[in-house]
């Protein structure tokens, strides 16, 4: 499914290309492996393992500097991270949800100089609001990911209602990280009252104009 939108001037897309590919990869190995140390570096600067093969990939490009933000997706019944990389954080009692409505946010990503929730607008708000357009297009109702103890805070205080499905447990890093869960109804339900502003903003979608991004070359 092909995503492509514009938000000020940032555009956001699904990656198809060889070169949109490799700058995800280097991101995520600029952000993953040099950044947080959460993955071995690799000699040729990018990030990639066998969940690309199955994934769908969002990328958020600012007109002056490239690709700042990305996200993989992954689509029931394809195999998760959850289901073996995270199991440890798998609750006994309760199993994650994996309908085909079902799709699993893995790593994502932003450029460190973008990635902060404020008053302007910045690739981080930019890029949920591509997964939540995404989430429109392919019937998605219900996304699953593996966060920080602080970042699941921090959603929840700007407007996504997201739901810890198990406890948050000391990675080999010593950061808290645990499996969560996001229903998109009930972030459209809850913010009808709680941020009317933001729910009109998710839900907009504006054309792609080339001509306002040719700063940064072809897309």
């Amino acid at each position: 499914m092909e995503l492509i939108f514009q938000e000020e001037d940032f555009l956001v897309k699904t990656l198809a290309t060889h070169d949109e590919l490799e700058a995800a990869f280097r991101l995520r190995h600029e952000v993953f492996c040099e950044e947080l140390n959460w993955v071995p570096s690799s000699p040729d600067g990018m990030e990639s393992d066998r969940y690309d093969e199955i994934a769908q990939n969002i990328g958020v490009f600012d007109g002056y500097a490239g690709l700042v933000g990305y996200v993989r997706l992954i689509t029931a019944p394809k195999p998760f991270m959850i289901e073996k990389e995270f199991a440890c954080l798998l609750p006994e009692d309760r199993p994650v949800r994996k309908s085909l409505d079902t799709a699993e946010v893995t790593r994502l990503c932003v450029k460190k100089e973008a990635r902060h929730f404020g008053s302007n607008l910045n690739a981080s708000q930019v890029l949920y609001k591509g997964i939540y357009q995404w989430s429109l297009d392919c019937g998605i109702r219900h996304l699953v990911m593996v966060v920080e103890k602080k970042y699941y805070r921090l959603l929840r205080l700007n407007g996504f209602p997201v739901r810890s499905a198990g406890d948050f447990l000391p990675m080999g890093d010593g950061v808290k990280a645990g499996i969560i869960t996001l229903d998109w109804r009930s972030f459209e339900e809850e913010n009808r009252t709680r941020k009317p502003g933001l729910l009109e903003w998710i839900s907009k979608r504006s054309d792609f104009a080339p001509s306002r991004l040719l700063r940064h070359g072809s897309y």
